[in-house]
């Protein structure tokens, strides 16, 4: 694969067994809600998101990449970058994020923010922020949340984000 090889293009339906694979190889697949087929079938089909694909023209036009982003009429974030690791480093991430910025541009965005993972959860290989800075973002104060109990008490599959050693009030 080469950049020039790289075309950048929005999702289809087809699309979304590559992105599953792309996620769960980078150890990123948290919960079929979120990360699954019909989640992502979801997003797509929604006008404000965009999923946008890396798709290599060396490689029979496999997926090697793909970037996930929503605007809400007054925001545009990013909510996942992901590349398949065999190419990590090679300028697909830059790719796909220059052109989430491009089409946020044109739905009428001011800004674009992103959820970047920054290592805090004794993850420190998943620390994204450097790359993010290096292409144009800064870090600001604040941080982002997440409520899993919206799936029930009866869904044992999600507590696997929750930090089994933080004690109530925990911050």
């Amino acid at each position: 694969m080469t950049p020039s090889s790289t075309k950048i293009r929005k999702a289809v339906p087809g699309d979304i067994e590559a992105i599953v694979q792309i996620t769960k190889d980078n150890e990123h697949y948290w919960s079929q809600e979120v990360d699954g087929a019909e989640a992502l079938a979801r997003i797509i089909s929604r006008e404000d998101n965009i999923i946008l694909v890396a798709e290599d023209d060396d490689n029979d036009g496999e997926i090697t990449g793909f970037l996930i982003g929503t605007w809400d009429g007054a925001r545009a974030i990013i909510h996942k970058l992901s590349v398949s690791p065999t190419i990590h480093r090679e300028g697909t991430g830059r790719m796909l994020v220059a052109a989430g910025i491009e089409e946020f541009k044109k739905k009428g965005a001011p800004t674009v923010g992103v959820s970047a993972a920054d290592g805090t959860r004794d993850d420190e290989k998943n620390d994204s922020t450097g790359f993010w800075k290096k292409v144009g973002f800064e870090s600001i104060p604040a941080r982002l949340m997440i409520n899993f109990t919206i799936w029930g008490d009866d869904d044992e599959d999600h507590g696997q984000m929750k930090d089994e050693n933080a004690e109530e009030g925990d911050i």
